[in-house]
């Protein structure tokens, strides 16, 4: 092989290797089944309150942290407009608790209650509210208990347990494993 050969493989050989990464990354974020939010392994925590019955209008969010042995787990309590896996009902109530750390790189997740600004913010179109992160732009459905629905992200949003007490909403554990602190 001449030098001036050299010239003319190595740019194409490094092109080549660029595009090949580049489908395979294309097609991994955006065609590339999701595992599903099945039925949660809860490990027992503290318990925390939460909410009364009536206090979350229908999407309203309210953000808490679950003490964990590791420190406190930043995560958020939503009312959907029904049932979703790992959540809990009261009455016509249904109610999730999710982590508010991303499974792709453990970035803050940010509730979008509009989902045209969330359109904008992150370039992904849904018919519903949905928690997005800011970093890598993946979507996490609350109502499908959490699971990536775009972006990155491959796995769902742990779960915090919830409890009925009377008419209050607890937290009172959290679903294992605790991605991505405790790993896949």
């Amino acid at each position: 092989m001449k030098r001036r050969d050299l010239f003319f493989y190595l740019p194409l050989g490094l092109a080549g290797g660029f595009f090949a990464w580049l489908g395979y990354r294309t097609y991994t974020i955006r065609f590339r089944p999701r595992p599903e939010a099945g039925e949660p392994v809860w490990r027992e925590g503290a318990g925390v309150f939460l909410a009364k019955r009536g206090e979350l209008a229908l999407w309203e969010a309210r953000f808490f942290t679950y003490p964990l042995p590791q420190g406190e787990l930043k995560a958020l309590l939503l009312r959907l407009p029904g049932p979703a896996p790992g959540g809990v009902s009261l009455g016509e109530e249904h109610y999730i608790a999710l982590s508010r750390i991303c499974t792709h790189q453990a970035c803050t997740l940010n509730y979008v209650p509009d989902p045209e600004a969330g359109s904008i913010l992150y370039n992904f179109r849904y018919d519903r509210p949905f928690l997005g992160c800011p970093c890598h732009f993946g979507a996490f459905d609350p109502l499908l208990g959490g699971k990536a629905v775009y972006g990155p992200p491959r796995y769902p949003l742990p779960r915090i347990r919830l409890e009925v007490r009377g008419e209050e909403v607890w937290a009172t554990g959290h679903e294992v494993p605790l991605r991505p602190m405790e790993g896949l």
